[in-house]
Order: structure tokens, then C-alpha cells, then sequence
């Protein structure tokens, strides 16, 4: 028998053990975040929240910031390299290390700033990231500096795309290289396939291979604005709100929250 699967086209479903992770020491010294061993307790299979990658690219890189998060939402990553594996209570393991973490919050996190910025036409941040002349246009983010246009070159984006002094469309476009980059990288692809629906059509539908990948492929449909982000005044997190979520004037993420939110303080 087919299962359906629901009609939203992101389809994710992430493994989270129920032990939690803890911290183990790998090769150099470095810190690697592994799964705890209570084989006995199992994993939950979690669906991430539609605001996670915002509450990771607001993470606190810290050891213990990253390894609640962990245990919550699970690990980033489905693989690992030679330099991943460790040695924990006499057993081997594999986890990402603490500098792998630290650098995809990093990245994350500039790249929403220079989302917000490209939102709100912040030209004066935009120019610290694009830079352009008669000749071309191009930015740089993270160390990662990138040709966007050139009078002179053919390239995937030519300049006359772009009118004399423009810095936000030029934004627009490198954010977009940004994430399609990231959403083809082999540590966070993102694949099509063909799902049933529930009234059994087919469609195509977009897996994201590991946690990290389908925090991207939010942040791809958030720059879309297919959906619209609000901070539940009860619990802190991201909800959506508009078609297919809560009305848009909601200011919890739930009728608990709402509640919670209501409630009198005790003195």
C-alpha cells in the first residue's frame, strides 16, 4: 500500500535521540557532539518547526547552547568524515565537531542579517557586503567573495540587469547565489521527488538530506515570502502566521500559549 504524504511540498521528518548528545573529545583535542548510548530509550522522529532556522541563526554558540539545541532538534548532519569519529566510554562514535557547529551558526546568521538589511533597504549595510563600479558588481560574505556582474564578462547575471547605483536588487541576487549554493552543497542537498497525495495524485515534493539542509530550504521559502514569521509573545518562538498558519494577527503560537500569556503573574 502507498502512503500519502501531506501536500506541502517541504517534507521533512528529522531522527532525534531521545538520550540526548553530549560532548566527547576527538582527535587534536577538538570537541565533537555525539549521541548519548541508552540504546534503550530509542529516537523520535521530529518535525522542525517552520521558524528553526531563525532560532539557529540566533544561537548562542556555546557548548551548551549548541548541545540543548541538539537534543531538541537533533544533530545537523546524516554523515561524517574520518576526522569525525571518537572514542566515548570505550565505544566509537561519530559527531560534527564544535567548530563545524560554530561556522554553519556563523554563515546562517550572516546571511539572515543580510536578509533583514535587503528587507528593510538598509543601503548603508548593503555596501559594506556589495561593492560595485562602472565596470561590475560584486560582495563578499564570510570570507566568500564572489563576481555577481561584469560589464566586460559574461556571466550568469549581466550588468545591465542592474540600474547605476542599485544595491538592493544586487543584494537580492547575491543572497539568492548564496542559498542555491548552500542548497546544492553534498552536506545539505536538497532532492525532488514524486509523493502521493492524500487523494493519491502525484507531485513533486523537496527532502532536504539532514536538519541543516531543511533549515535552509526554510530559509529559501522565507526569502520567497510564502510564509510569514511572527515571535509568540507566550513561549518566544517563531510561528507562521497568514495562509496556512495562524491568522495574521496572532500574537501566540498556540491557545496555551495564549493563555500562558493571559495568565495574571502571581505575586
Amino acid at each position: 500500500m502507498i502512503t500519502p504524504v501531506k501536500t506541502d511540498p517541504f517534507v521533512f521528518r528529522w531522527p532525534v535521540v531521545n538520550a540526548g548528545y553530549a560532548w566527547a573529545t576527538g582527535q587534536g583535542g577538538s570537541n565533537h557532539l555525539v549521541p548519548r548510548e541508552e540504546i534503550e530509550l530509542g529516537m523520535r522522529l521530529h518535525e522542525p518547526p517552520c521558524g528553526l532556522f531563525l532560532e539557529f541563526a540566533e544561537l548562542k554558540p556555546t557548548v551548551i547552547a549548541i548541545r540543548d539545541f541538539a537534543c531538541k532538534y537533533g544533530d545537523l548532519f546524516n554523515s561524517y568524515g574520518v576526522e569525525d569519529f571518537v572514542i566515548r566510554n570505550d565505544k566509537l562514535t561519530q559527531g560534527a565537531s564544535e567548530d563545524r557547529w560554530r561556522s554553519e551558526i556563523r554563515y546562517l546568521k550572516a546571511l539572515v542579517d543580510f536578509w533583514r538589511d535587503i528587507k528593510a533597504r538598509r543601503v548603508r549595510k548593503l555596501k559594506e557586503i556589495v561593492k560595485r563600479d562602472d565596470k561590475g558588481i560584486d560582495y563578499s560574505i564570510c570570507g566568500r567573495s564572489v563576481i555577481l556582474a561584469h560589464a566586460e564578462v559574461a556571466l550568469e547575471t549581466p550588468m545591465s540587469r542592474f540600474a547605476p547605483n542599485d544595491f538592493v536588487l544586487p543584494a537580492k541576487y547575491a543572497l539568492q547565489k548564496e542559498i542555491n549554493r548552500k542548497l546544492r552543497e553534498e552536506d545539505t542537498l536538497v532532492l525532488p521527488q514524486l509523493a502521493w497525495t492524500p487523494d493519491h495524485h502525484q507531485r513533486i515534493i523537496f527532502r532536504p538530506s539532514n536538519l541543516l539542509a531543511a533549515m535552509w530550504l526554510q530559509f529559501a521559502q522565507a526569502v520567497t515570502e510564502e510564509f510569514q514569521l511572527q515571535i509568540c509573545e507566550g513561549c518566544g518562538k517563531y510561528f507562521q502566521v497568514g495562509p496556512g498558519g495562524r491568522r495574521a494577527d496572532a500574537k501566540t503560537c498556540s491557545d496555551a500559549c495564549r493563555q500562558r500569556k493571559n495568565r495574571p503573574l502571581k505575586m
